[in-house]
C-alpha cells in the first residue's frame, strides 16, 4: 500500500527540474523521500472530496549503457532508447482500482459510498510502451489482470520544466487519455445487475477520450538537498466518461503539498 500511496503522490507532486531542459542529467542512482498531503475528488467523476496523506518517493538509476530506469509519477519505466530527445520506454504502472465506500486518509484507493451496490473494482497491473521526443511523451497501456480493469488506454503529455533561479522551479502539463471501452464499461458503466442494486440507470459507454487535464507544479530548495513542493491540477472527463450517470462532476481539481530530500 505504501508504493501506491507515493505513486498516488508522485502523480499529484512530482518532481520539478530546477535546470534548463537541454542539460543531461547525471549517471548513476538518485531519489528523493519525503511526505505530503493532498485533497482530490473520491474517485473519477465524483462531486466528493477526501485528503490524502502519506510518503513521497522517486528513484532513478542512469546507466551509460542501458538507459535510464525511473520510478515515479508514471509508474516503472525503462527508458531503454535515449538518442538525444529522442527516447523509448517499456513501462508498467499499477491501477489501485475502486472502492464502492469510503477509504481512509492513507488509503490511496479511490473509493465513495455513494456509489454502495455497485461493486468494487479490483486492483490491476498495466504494461506497455512509450515513445518520447523533447517534452512530448506517448505512452500506450494495456491491463494484464483477469479480476481487475479490463482494456487498453493511450496517455500523450507534454511537460515543460522552467528554471527561474537556482532555488526554485516551475512544471507546466498537459495530458490527454484515450481508453478502449473495456476500460469505460469497468469505471463508468453500469450493468443492468448494477442498476438492479443501486440508483443509478444502465449505460454502455463507447471507446474515447477518458480525460484531459492540466497541471502546474512549484519546487523551492530550502536548502541543498531539502525541497518543497506545490502542484494543482485541472482535468475534464471526455463525452463518454462524462455522460456515464455515476459522475456528480464532469470536472475535477486537486492540490498537494509535500516536502522532499534528494539523494
Amino acid at each position: 500500500m505504501q508504493a501506491v500511496l507515493a505513486a498516488t503522490f508522485l502523480a499529484l507532486c512530482p518532481p520539478v527540474q530546477a535546470q534548463s531542459v537541454s542539460q543531461e542529467p547525471a549517471y548513476g542512482f538518485s531519489g528523493r523521500i519525503g511526505l505530503g498531503v493532498a485533497t482530490v475528488p473520491t474517485y473519477e467523476g465524483s462531486p466528493n472530496r477526501r485528503t490524502l496523506a502519506g510518503p513521497e518517493l522517486t528513484l532513478s538509476y542512469r546507466s551509460r549503457d542501458w538507459g535510464t530506469v525511473e520510478f515515479g509519477q508514471r509508474g516503472l519505466i525503462w527508458n531503454a532508447v535515449e538518442a538525444g530527445r529522442f527516447r523509448f520506454a517499456l513501462v508498467a504502472q499499477f491501477d489501485p482500482g475502486r472502492k464502492d465506500r469510503d477509504t481512509s486518509t492513507l488509503n490511496p484507493t479511490p473509493g465513495d459510498k455513494r456509489l454502495a451496490g455497485m461493486g468494487n473494482v479490483q486492483a490491476s497491473t498495466e504494461a506497455g510502451v512509450g515513445v518520447g521526443y523533447g517534452p512530448v511523451m506517448l505512452v500506450a497501456r494495456q491491463s494484464l489482470s483477469e479480476r481487475g480493469p479490463k482494456g487498453a488506454q493511450v496517455d500523450m503529455t507534454v511537460e515543460i520544466p522552467w528554471s527561474l533561479s537556482d532555488r526554485f522551479g516551475l512544471r507546466f502539463a498537459l495530458g490527454a487519455t484515450w481508453a478502449d471501452r473495456d476500460y469505460l464499461q469497468t469505471y463508468f458503466g453500469v450493468t443492468a445487475a448494477q442498476a438492479q442494486a443501486t440508483s443509478f440507470s444502465v449505460y454502455t459507454p463507447k471507446s474515447g477520450c477518458r480525460k484531459v487535464d492540466a497541471s502546474v507544479g512549484a519546487e523551492y530548495a530550502i536548502a541543498p538537498r531539502w525541497k518543497f513542493q506545490a502542484n494543482v491540477g485541472f482535468s475534464r472527463l471526455g463525452d463518454d466518461s462524462a455522460a456515464s450517470p455515476l459522475v456528480g462532476r464532469r470536472n475535477g481539481a486537486s492540490a498537494a503539498l509535500a516536502m522532499a530530500y534528494e539523494f
